[in-house]
């Protein structure tokens, strides 16, 4: 078992723990299965709308990415998009639950946890970490909706302000409630694959503890997140780099003795990447990282194996962006996977990682047998 001082000198692990391959390739697998299923929506959502194939291509390439107030789509577009959204958060949630686990059964000492194990535990519980916040999502509607109710009784002559007036403060709390509701849905779409994969709770015991935490320890929250946050980013930043030079090393040696179809197949590799107007704002805030995943070029025309060549060169970038991004997130769910045990530690006083897990499974499996084996006795 890894030695916690219980404080946020821990949460300095972060970037160490997410660089993992276990988890990076959890969470690039989920990653990608998630952006796959939102790019087959998005673009039915786009030829729902009257687009065609080609034009949605040239335009986005593999990832569509409609913007609120500048694409138009008709409202069935929408929920179409909304779906595949849905999908990929489904996806992205389901990947922060493996790495959780993966994490969480490290600092226990249990470095040879397989990922088929973590994989399996992430389709069995997935539902708790996504349920939660959707939980949250509904209440706050409620509540809103009772506003506009209370709103329209406001309406009516003479009986609507007195009416109002009378309930006036117990609307105020509602408000307030509201407001609380909506801090512990932000904090529950980071926390809750944590708690997820830390205990096999259910989207009950998933809620209370975030209430709980958000309760106990709302500065915490705030400023351990933030740290994780700012060492994740950083990680983020080295790694990227890293990988840049590599990929202009690779270009270098690559095209010593092959300068003519191996540049323009490298090229073309990169016409695949979406045209995202990003480039400039990335470029002054990171300098010169990003520049190399979102530079624009174009395609040149060759043979069919040049052409096969810088498809699949287009969808090798692609899989490096998603390792690089999945390396931020290992260290994110890494970060707060310790933030959440110390957390615990402090409020209840429980040191998870000494806890022993029984699984239920196995219990119910092993007692089947047994029961069948009575049944027959007595018939």
């Amino acid at each position: 078992m890894i030695k916690l001082h219980y404080n946020f000198k821990d949460l300095f692990r972060s970037t160490r723990l997410g660089l993992s391959i276990k988890k990076m390739f959890v969470m690039l697998c989920s990653l990608l299965a998630g952006v796959f299923a939102y790019s087959v929506f998005t673009y039915i959502a786009y030829m729902a709308n009257g687009s065609s194939f080609s034009l949605i291509w040239s335009t986005y390439k593999f990832i569509p990415v409609p913007v609120f107030g500048y694409t138009a789509l008709t409202w069935y577009s929408w929920i179409i998009w909304g779906i595949g959204t849905a999908l990929f958060f489904i996806a992205f949630i389901f990947g922060q639950t493996a790495v959780a686990k993966i994490t969480f059964e490290q600092l226990k000492g249990n470095e040879f946890y397989e990922m088929k194990e973590s994989v399996k535990y992430a389709f069995k519980y997935w539902k708790s970490a996504f349920l939660a916040p959707v939980t949250l999502v509904i209440l706050i509607a409620l509540m809103f909706l009772g506003a506009f109710i209370f709103g329209l009784i406001g309406r009516i002559p003479y009986f609507g302000p007195l009416f109002i007036l009378l309930l006036l403060v117990p609307i105020i709390f509602g408000a307030l409630f509201t407001v609380y509701l909506m801090i512990v849905l932000f904090i529950s779409m980071f926390i809750s694959p944590v708690v997820t994969g830390t205990s096999k709770s259910d989207t009950f015991d998933t809620l209370f503890e975030i209430f709980s935490l958000v309760w106990d320890h709302p500065w915490r929250l705030v400023i351990w997140g933030g740290l994780i946050g700012g060492l994740s980013a950083l990680g983020f930043v080295v790694f990227s780099v890293i990988v840049k030079y590599t990929l202009e090393i690779t270009r270098w040696a690559l095209s010593v003795w092959n300068n003519g179809s191996w540049l323009t197949i490298w090229s073309n590799g990169f016409y695949f990447l979406p045209p995202v107007p990003a480039y400039t704002i990335t470029e002054k805030i990171t300098g010169y990282v990003a520049p190399f995943m979102l530079s624009m070029h174009n395609f040149t025309a060759g043979n069919w194996a040049v052409t096969l060549t810088s498809f699949i060169m287009g969808i090798l970038l692609y899989i490096i962006g998603f390792t690089v991004i999945s390396y931020f997130v290992t260290s994110w769910t890494a970060g707060l996977t310790i933030l959440y045990i110390n957390l615990v530690k402090m409020k209840d006083d429980v040191n998870l990682l000494e806890e022993k897990e029984e699984d239920f499974d196995e219990i119910e499996e092993s007692n089947e047998p047994a029961e069948e084996k009575k049944e027959e006795e007595k018939k």
